[in-house]
């Protein structure tokens, strides 16, 4: 998803939004954040990024969390929403999933649900 594009409909939250280029990137910032003690409330994960995927990614962050610390909810972020794909999302440790084109309504509820 166009990131500026996202940005915009998250906008009414007036949330902190850290954006990254792929996989790779999300697991930096995730760590960097929970590093500097300001943990992310929720990670928005593109399924399909470059470098590394965000099933990949997701894998990562639940293994680094086992170690200990607090779990930060995922959620897929993807236009492949069959049921067999879906329980591939939470089987690599997603949350939840919000299906491409995202709708607004359906995101704030997500998130909600998440975050409180």
């Amino acid at each position: 998803m166009n990131q500026l594009v996202l940005k915009t409909l998250l906008e009414p939250l007036s949330a902190d939004i850290a954006f990254v280029e792929d996989g790779a990137q999300a697991i930096d910032a995730w760590g960097a954040a929970v590093e500097a003690g300001q943990p992310f409330d929720l990670i928005l994960m593109d399924v399909q990024m470059p470098v590394m995927d965000g099933l990949t990614a997701t894998r990562a962050i639940r293994d680094a969390e086992a170690s200990g610390g607090r779990r930060t909810p995922i959620v897929a972020l993807t236009a492949n929403v069959m049921a067999h794909q879906q329980a591939d999302y939470r089987s690599a440790g997603m949350d939840e999933v919000v299906a491409k084109p995202i709708e607004l309504a359906e995101l704030f509820t997500t998130i909600a649900k998440l975050v409180g």
